[in-house]
């Protein structure tokens, strides 16, 4: 008999995975939903040795030469655009963003969405590139073998991706200037990153991290921290899953979240945490991306001197 959690992770499993011919069909006709300015270069990563797209969305009214924060969105190809997002469904962040920003909520930031390791093979490997890449250790619950590699994902970050933003952009130096979103599987890669070098990021946004891979070992990894990022800010909700056992799986499943916020806040250098549960929250990125205005909020807002 499956173990009830493997049940669970149905749905975090299935994310971002395989697209079928009729969603290729689809986007092949696709209209754009992008909002403002986004533009997009081909990375070569030494670290992971292959090739992806970059997604840089440009705040309104950019100023070349203005020094900028900027958000680091992990699974880029939803971020910005229904037409290159998993199942049509995007995070949003360009519309969030704007609205944000032109209200005066957070200041001009440039978000940069980077594709996962399933994305780099034309999501044809049923998810195992993107875990493999996010996933710092082995979990028995992903269906298909994969070797992890995410312990090299914050090196990908640090030797990668910045160095090829700030080569392109006027940046906001420092880890004041940069922050880091990730859902799901990308939410374990995000806790991993700033729990491993957390001189990168000031600020970070977690949204249904994968709490159950290497049998809770978030958890572990995240007690007894000597520094937290400033801000963090951490959302769950009540549904994740639906199937059998689901009341039970969901309440475990909130529990431990509960207990990752609390790790970041008794850190020795403690992050700010606002922890978001969601009542009948899913998992999914349109229900991210609703959490994703209070989140930007929270960890952009001014800080006390």
């Amino acid at each position: 008999m499956k173990p009830r959690i493997a049940i669970a992770l149905s749905t975090a499993i299935s994310m971002f995975s395989l697209v079928g011919a009729g969603e290729a069909q689809k986007a092949e006709t696709c209209k754009s939903t992008v909002v403002g300015t986004l533009e997009t270069f081909t990375l070569t990563s030494k670290v992971f040795k292959n090739q992806r797209a970059v997604r840089v969305w440009l705040p309104p009214g950019f100023d070349r030469a203005a020094k900028h924060p900027v958000l680091y969105i992990l699974d880029g190809a939803s971020a910005f655009d229904a037409c290159t997002a998993f199942r049509h469904e995007e995070l949003s962040a360009d519309e969030t963003l704007t609205s944000l920003i032109q209200a005066r909520k957070i200041p001009p930031v440039i978000a940069v969405g980077i594709d996962n390791g399933s994305d780099v093979g034309g999501n044809i490997d049923q998810g195992a590139g993107r875990a493999s890449e996010f996933l710092p250790y082995a979990t028995a619950y992903f269906p298909l073998p994969f070797t992890p590699r995410g312990a090299s994902f914050p090196a990908f970050l640090e030797n990668d991706v910045m160095p090829a933003i700030a080569k392109r952009y006027a940046v906001q130096p420092g880890p004041d200037g940069a922050a880091i979103w990730g859902a799901s599987y990308g939410g374990v890669a995000a806790i991993h990153t700033i729990v491993e070098r957390p001189e990168l990021f000031s600020a970070a946004i977690v949204e249904s991290p994968s709490v159950e891979v290497g049998n809770g070992q978030l958890l572990r990894d995240t007690q007894s921290l000597l520094r937290a990022p400033k801000r963090i800010a951490i959302g769950v909700g009540t549904t994740e899953e639906t199937g059998l056992d689901a009341d039970a799986i969901n309440a475990g499943i909130v529990k431990a979240v509960r207990q990752l916020a609390g790790n970041f806040s008794a850190a020795i250098s403690p992050a700010d945490v606002r922890l978001t549960v969601a009542d009948k929250g899913t998992h999914d990125t349109p229900a991210f991306g609703r959490r994703l205005a209070d989140a930007l909020t929270f960890i952009y807002a001014a800080r006390e001197k």
